[in-house]
């Protein structure tokens, strides 16, 4: 049995299993396989010739901590239904680890199909996102008649830059978020193409780009995948455009950031019961690949001068499970590694992707008992830099 990246030659099996496992529906499997899948971001463990299981690595770019992270969106874990809970997760995850920390990949990203499973290998719950469900007269409601702006269906070639600038105004006080080029934005509209979907520009009256809607109508379903707007009335533009199509759905539901606030001025009668619902949905995991250089890699308040010193807990990257110092100066973080027999902080990587995320904060965590302060002056300097952010992905492989 030998781990190994994958070759040209290992497409077609990796692809069989990719089938089996999760979906063969046309025409995305195949575009994926000839497109978005590359073998040498795919990593598997063989016996003798045959591919018994794999994961792939997807490259992209975060916004992450004020800084741009390379990252490592680990995608298709699949094991081959004859090799199955036969622990092979236990040689392919830390494989993988060490891949993405050879690639300088200082953090990675994970959609889970049960965050417990990996929690064992340092993944943790980082982002979710809100649900809506709404019939469609709430949203003529909120809509208020509002009707000064023009759709198009998009152009990739046309509308890159319209589509990102959109893209990056709608998040510009988000975290974690995909810095997407134009490979990125090609994938996430020739996926919804692909299922059926449907996607549109909108412009002001003087042309200029303020929102984008990507959805797909299904069984009297109005289903938005994804939205952005500039500004409240280009808010309500999309959802007068979404109303417009009322004669084809009765009910609208759409994503949004875990800390959108639209649910606070949706019409609700409340009682007899509540006409819309708003859930909330895990999504992404993160995990900190490298702890020394994912710290000195991120960006910190200039004002911030203070020294701490940790030790961190990782059994799947020896490189990281050790004591450090870390001193943020002017911005900026150095951290080494030391021998010392009492710390400031006990952290395992776990808890520590969620603080580096900004999935939790300083204070959260020692509620939790998930790290131990013994110094309420350090607590305190920490929670300048350990601080709750407002996280939004969307990115689905």
């Amino acid at each position: 049995m030998i781990t190994r990246l994958l070759t040209k030659e290992d497409t077609l099996d990796a692809k069989k299993l990719w089938g089996y496992a999760f979906e063969t529906d046309e025409p995305f499997y195949s575009w994926y396989f000839e497109k978005v899948f590359k073998p040498e971001n795919a990593i598997g463990i063989f016996h003798d010739d045959t591919l018994m299981s794999y994961l792939q690595l997807n490259p992209y770019t975060l916004h992450l901590n004020g800084c741009s992270f390379e990252t490592s969106y680990v995608v298709g874990v699949i094991t081959a239904p004859e090799y199955r809970n036969k622990g092979l997760m236990k040689d392919l995850l830390p494989k993988a680890i060490a891949e993405m920390n050879r690639r300088n990949h200082y953090v990675s990203i994970l959609m889970p199909f049960d965050t417990t499973f990996y929690s064992r290998y340092g993944w943790a719950l980082s982002y979710s996102q809100l649900k809506y469900t709404a019939p469609m007269d709430i949203v003529g409601h909120f809509s208020n008649g509002e009707k000064k702006g023009n759709f198009s269906r998009i152009d990739l070639d046309k509308d890159f830059d319209s589509l990102n600038q959109v893209y990056e105004i709608f998040l510009k006080n988000h975290n974690g978020y995909v810095k997407r080029n134009k490979r990125d934005w090609d994938y996430i509209l020739k996926d919804l193409l692909y299922y059926g979907g449907h996607f549109c520009l909108l412009k002001d009256q003087k042309n200029n780009p303020i929102g984008y809607i990507l959805y797909f109508i299904r069984d009297g379903k109005f289903k938005a995948k994804e939205i952005a707007y500039t500004n409240h009335t280009a808010q309500k533009l999309i959802f007068s455009f979404i109303y417009s199509h009322k004669s084809q759905a009765t009910t609208a539901e759409w994503s949004a950031p875990y800390n959108d606030t639209t649910h606070l001025f949706l019409r609700d009668t409340i009682q007899p019961a509540p006409t819309s619902s708003v859930n909330i949905y895990p999504f992404m995991c993160g995990r900190i690949i490298n702890f020394k250089k994912a710290l000195e890699h991120s960006c910190f308040q200039e004002d911030i001068h203070f020294s701490f010193s940790i030790k961190i807990k990782d059994p799947y990257a020896p490189w990281n499970d050790d004591s450090f110092t870390v001193t943020i100066s002017k911005g900026k973080a150095s951290v080494q590694r030391v021998k010392i027999n009492k710390v400031d902080i006990y952290c395992d990587i776990h808890t520590f992707a969620q603080l580096f995320f900004g999935a939790i904060d300083i204070n959260q965590a020692t509620f939790l008992e998930k790290i131990k302060i013994d110094d309420p002056s350090i607590r305190k300097n920490l929670s300048i830099i350990f601080y709750r952010k407002n996280n939004y992905i969307n990115e689905f492989f």
